[in-house]
């Protein structure tokens, strides 16, 4: 396989208008904006947003246009941003949905749990495999066994292996007590070299059964337990044997 470098985000939470005030909104936006920016001087080979990407599920639309704007330069670039829905962005029923969907039919954003076989390959470098957020841990334990039975996660020893999710891992390394842990370690499965994790905003790397579990962390302040922590994304090289 060929050596190559992704991007890793989680936790934009863009539309987030902290403490009512439009000019937080607009931080959070600028803050993207940013990440576009080196995300392009980076010239990875593609883009993951692991969930929250919004604040909510109809996010406004200033929010939806500047998100917009950064996901065209993303494609001028060309680098596919592959996505899964959090627990913000996404709303518990049917008719909301999330904001995700209308944003991949018009192909600025390649979301990984609506394709078949919840996949996406670039050939002779990677095969990218993505769950949708379930919410809760008693939800996750039901329905996220039948979503991998329904889409069979298929990782391909001859490239590298991406995992791609958003929910805290009940691991103690993990998780921080102020959420819930959805997910157990042992759903999770093997054969992956990078588990690409959002929703736990403080970042996390650490060995995790045949690869690696990495939080990227959120990239803005968006409550108190954030505030001293480190904010960003991602850089992820990987060599020729496909290892991080």
């Amino acid at each position: 396989m060929q050596a190559f470098s992704f991007v890793h985000a989680s936790d934009l939470h863009l539309g987030y208008s902290q403490y009512g005030l439009e000019a937080r909104r607009q931080d959070f936006d600028n803050v993207f904006a940013e990440i576009v920016d080196k995300t392009i001087e980076l010239r990875p080979e593609f883009m993951i947003i692991a969930g929250d990407l919004f604040h909510q599920a109809r996010p406004s639309n200033v929010t939806l246009e500047n998100s917009i704007r950064s996901f065209k330069r993303l494609r001028d670039a060309g680098i596919p941003v592959l996505t899964v829905d959090g627990s913000h962005d996404s709303a518990p029923n049917t008719i909301t949905g999330t904001i995700l969907y209308p944003l991949d039919s018009a192909g600025l954003i390649y979301h990984l749990p609506r394709h078949e076989n919840a996949c996406w390959r670039k050939p002779g470098f990677c095969y990218v495999y993505g769950v949708p957020n379930f919410r809760t841990r008693r939800k996750t334990e039901e329905a996220l066994p039948a979503f991998m039975m329904q889409n069979p996660p298929a990782p391909d020893p001859e490239v590298s292996n991406i995992f791609v999710f958003h929910a805290a891992v009940d691991l103690p390394s993990v998780n921080p007590p102020y959420i819930e842990a959805e997910i157990p370690p042992e759903l999770l499965p093997e054969g992956f070299d990078y588990y690409a994790a959002g929703h736990v905003h403080k970042r996390f790397t650490g060995k995790f059964k045949t690869g690696i579990l990495a939080y990227s962390g959120c990239t803005e302040t968006v409550s108190y337990n954030d505030a001293d922590l480190k904010k960003g994304f991602f850089n992820v090289e990987v060599n020729e044997e496909g290892k991080v």
